[in-house]
């Protein structure tokens, strides 16, 4: 089953760069579609964790909130590193505060998802995102 999603994952990952290869652009590393990744996830995420339509139901919004909780402290931990504001400590206290998120709606998926479906959350979001970054290094290569 996971292989499977993983070949699939991957065609599609292959289709958008082949896609992106026949738009013109200006030189260097092509800009990313964060919708089209995005849509990606949430294709993976649902094969991946093979949600029901009620857990669907229940889970996306519980997960949507999950993301922009994350977004945002990424955000502000790469601006804080692009403005060379961020100390080690202050990376550090960043880390604890991702931890902290992803603690307290390990709790909320545990409310709408199985013990086993949410462990397989995380280990699908890390897949995801693995896959993604091996995708992206080879395209821009």
């Amino acid at each position: 089953k996971i292989n499977n999603m993983k070949r699939t994952f991957i065609i599609a990952i292959m289709m958008l760069a082949a896609a992106a290869g026949f738009a013109q652009g200006p030189p260097g590393p092509p800009p990313v579609d964060e919708e089209k990744i995005e849509a990606l996830r949430i294709a993976f995420l649902t094969r991946y964790l093979d949600l029901s339509a009620e857990e669907a139901q229940k889970f996306w919004p519980v997960y949507n909130q999950y993301h922009k909780e994350l977004t945002e402290l990424f955000e502000l931990r790469r601006e804080a590193r692009k403005n060379d504001d961020n100390s080690l400590d202050e990376d550090l206290e960043y880390d604890i505060k991702i931890v902290a998120v992803r603690k307290k709606y390990r709790n909320e998926f545990l409310k709408v998802l199985s013990p086993e479906k949410t462990s397989h959350f995380y280990q699908a979001e890390r897949e995801f995102r693995e896959e993604l970054i091996k995708q992206l290094k080879n395209r821009r290569q």
